[in-house]
């Protein structure tokens, strides 16, 4: 495992971290064997870094993952997990949040503790509750070691963020497709000037980055025969400042995979930053709604599964499977949660961290189903 020390502190983390918030579910709860599984094998492979969050996995990760690594020498990884700002109405509630976190995670301190997914809105609950003076308090109580936050809006909110505090760190989306959204490539470099150390969270788009379109995949397979995951993993661990790129990994093919990825890595070189410029530009045309995934703008009032049916129109665009579409777009009908669904109460709208117009892009799902079932 290649690991990254964070500049001139006495810190180093695994190049490779795991996000545990795509742990499969057996009905409405993770499955704990399978999710242990991964947990050991990736900590027995060197990685040390386990990100969580209160709402992920219908706010079970937390409780899970300290369940999951309590058997391990605890100063042997490195504990993320994050504040949800948009819960809190007092500074009273928020002064009890520290204690949550701990008690479920089973340790006495958090080494990462982050503001989560930072908007405007968000920025204005952060200042009227008084939440960086809190979180300064618990650093300083030793309850956390570093404070930073994740982001999700423009690069002028970005900027603005970057000026409330001395951050320790700083989690991004950042990928070869998303060099112009949120805070860009201007914020990376922003935090590089500052020694803001970086961890990378959507490194591979929401999996968008697997595979795609035959033709663009060949210019990429045409140079080497590396998996096109490789490529994504290895653009986001050639730019300065990112010491962790988090993968929320659910299979042990995954799993093995990106360990093998990050263990024999290797920075891009000159001629390959230019072909992933090539197939940045081929992707960003077939692309219709640039989603992650992420699945904040769920749940649906409507009942609409939103991530699940812009999925079938990109990947409907990316390999022209008809029947793959047909399948996909009936099982939502089924459970009415179909684009024809939408009331369009745009309560999604806000809550989107891609800024997609989602009431706008459902309907050129419906069109573009009934256009392929006729």
């Amino acid at each position: 495992m290649k690991y990254s020390k964070w500049y001139d502190r006495d810190l180093k983390t695994s190049l490779l971290g795991f996000g545990c918030m795509r742990f499969k579910m057996d009905g409405d709860k993770i499955d704990e064997k399978k999710a242990q599984a991964l947990i050991d094998k990736a900590y027995e492979s060197g990685v040390n870094y386990f990100d969580t969050a209160v709402p992920y996995l219908d706010r079970q990760s937390e409780e899970f993952v300290g369940r999951a690594l309590k058997k391990y020498d605890r100063s042997s990884f490195f504990l993320a997990t994050k504040l949800p700002v948009q819960e809190y109405k007092t500074s009273e509630e928020v002064e009890k949040a520290i204690d949550a976190h701990l008690g479920k995670l089973q340790t006495d301190y958090i080494d990462f503790y982050l503001l989560h997914a930072m908007s405007k809105d968000r920025l204005k609950i952060v200042k009227e509750l008084g939440i960086i003076d809190i979180v300064k308090k618990w650093k300083e109580q030793g309850k956390i070691r570093n404070f930073g936050f994740s982001f999700h809006d423009d690069y002028e909110t970005f900027k603005e963020f970057l000026d409330l505090y001395d951050w320790d760190f700083c989690q991004i989306q950042f990928n070869y497709l998303d060099k112009d959204i949120q805070q860009g490539m201007q914020g990376h470099q922003d935090l590089v000037d500052r020694k803001i150390p970086i961890v990378v969270m959507e490194p591979l788009k929401g999996g968008k980055l697997v595979h795609f379109n035959e033709s663009v995949e060949s210019k990429l397979k045409a140079y080497s025969d590396d998996a096109i995951v490789k490529w994504a993993f290895r653009w986001v661990a050639s730019q300065k400042g990112v010491m962790t790129i988090l993968s929320g990994m659910n299979e042990m093919d995954q799993l093995e995979e990106n360990l093998e990825i990050f263990s024999t890595f290797q920075p891009l070189n000159v001629e390959e930053e230019k072909l992933i410029d090539e197939v940045t530009k081929d992707l960003k045309e077939l692309e219709v709604v640039g989603c992650t995934k992420c699945q904040y703008c769920m749940p649906c009032p409507a009942g609409v599964n939103i991530p699940g049916n812009f999925s079938i129109i990109n990947e409907y665009e990316m390999f022209k499977n008809i029947g793959g579409a047909k399948w996909q777009y009936n099982n939502l009908v089924e459970k009415s949660a179909d684009a024809d669904a939408c009331i369009t109460c745009e309560e999604c709208l806000p809550k989107c961290p891609q800024f997609i117009d989602i009431p706008r892009e459902l309907i050129k799902v419906r069109d573009l189903m009934k256009a392929i079932n006729k």
